[in-house]
């Protein structure tokens, strides 16, 4: 799977190269002959799109060795670190056009353009249109985030490239600053993707919080197993590709050591075939004596809702009881007019009371906007 994984995307990848080689040297020969920044501008945003697939291949290429002491992980996140790479040099690129454009629209130049140029400059638009659904299509065929990433790239040098195409009907009839204009315009576009895909890419080699959707899954699958009462703690260590999960469930007291890790093994072999590369189940003795503390903690919240005018209401209340920890987590609404540091401030005297109250070890809220159209009371 992994060989089909890493040969399927170095083959879209140099199908990338290749078109946008051609497409970058025609783009650049019409800007020079017809002297447009425009068009100049947007054959470098071609040659962007094959400095950034070349660096996909590199990161790809590197990202396939195996793991060794020093990375016993593997070196997936070497995908991430290329597409970073690939942000800043298109980051670079766009502000280099923009200060070029600038400089034209105090200092217009002639511009020769005709109705060839025109139709030259939408059918290299077309064609990128098809390359940008090709990679995005494989990129979800194999579930590759840079892959996705370079389809969007792909996707932007279409939609420039017709508008350039469009704007420059304005130059041909005499317009000349249009084209200051349009050169301006792709290198925000530029810019555009360049700040997306940075944030995107950071965000993966910090670590992103889980969706509610991905979580309320994990929950499904785990609660179907018998002797599970609560899940805590979920993680996801994301490795370029691999996709590692960790959490700790809580079991019955008097469930033995033999049964505990077979139901734990149970629950990474389910998920690993729910498409997880690795998982990991730590497993907690639940202390039953805690349980009927949970009415009691809601009847608290429920009082605070009813006395904080801008507090909204709340949901999905957990309480895991273990060995070692009692936890709380639940997820608090919040009037959205209220600022972030006041959300935190209710948000830390709450948890503060709660832990000790009932004396929990932990409390998790999660804080939330209210919308009615949630219909959460």
């Amino acid at each position: 799977m992994k060989d089909n994984y890493y040969s399927l995307a170095k083959k879209i990848s140099i199908v990338g190269i290749v078109v946008n080689i051609i497409l970058g040297v025609l783009k650049l020969v019409v800007g020079i002959v017809t002297n447009s920044i425009a068009i100049i501008a947007d054959a470098f945003h071609s040659f962007s799109d094959l400095i950034t697939t070349f660096v996909v291949i590199v990161s790809l290429h590197l990202s396939t060795k195996p793991a060794d002491k020093r990375h016993p992980f593997g070196h997936g996140r070497v995908e991430d670190i290329g597409g970073l790479l690939v942000s800043f040099i298109l980051g670079f690129v766009g502000l280099r056009f923009l200060k070029t454009s600038f400089m034209r629209l105090f200092n217009p130049e002639r511009v020769v353009i005709t109705e060839g140029v025109i139709a030259v400059i939408f059918v290299t638009a077309l064609v990128k249109l098809f390359l940008g659904i090709y990679t995005s299509v494989s990129s979800k065929k194999i579930n590759s985030f840079i892959l996705h990433a370079d389809a969007l790239h792909h996707y932007s040098d279409f939609f420039t490239s017709l508008i350039v195409s469009a704007g420059l009907l304005f130059v041909w009839r005499g317009k000349l600053k249009f084209d200051c204009y349009l050169g301006v315009f792709v290198a925000f576009v530029i810019l555009f993707w360049a700040i997306k895909m940075a944030k995107e890419f950071i965000d993966n080699l910090i670590g992103k919080e889980l969706s509610p959707e991905t979580y309320n899954k994990i929950k499904d699958t785990v609660f179907s197993f018998p002797n599970v009462e609560g899940i805590h703690n979920i993680n996801i260590h994301s490795y370029g590709h691999r996709k590692i999960i960790s959490f700790h469930i809580v079991v019955e007291r008097d469930l033995s050591l033999e049964e505990a890790h077979r139901l734990a093994d149970s629950i990474e072999k389910r998920l690993v075939n729910e498409g997880w590369d690795n998982c990991i189940v730590h497993v907690d003795i639940a202390r039953n004596s805690f349980h009927f503390r949970r009415s009691s903690i809601e009847k608290v919240i429920v009082r605070l809702v009813r006395r904080v005018s801008f507090l909204k209401g709340f949901h999905n209340l957990e309480v895991i009881t273990t060995e070692t920890d009692n936890i709380l987590n639940f997820h608090l609404l919040i009037d959205k007019n209220v600022s972030l540091e006041e959300s935190h401030a209710i948000s830390h005297r709450i948890s503060n009371l709660l832990k000790k109250k009932f004396s929990l070890s932990q409390v998790h809220i999660h804080v939330e906007p209210y919308l009615k159209k949630r219909g959460y009371i």
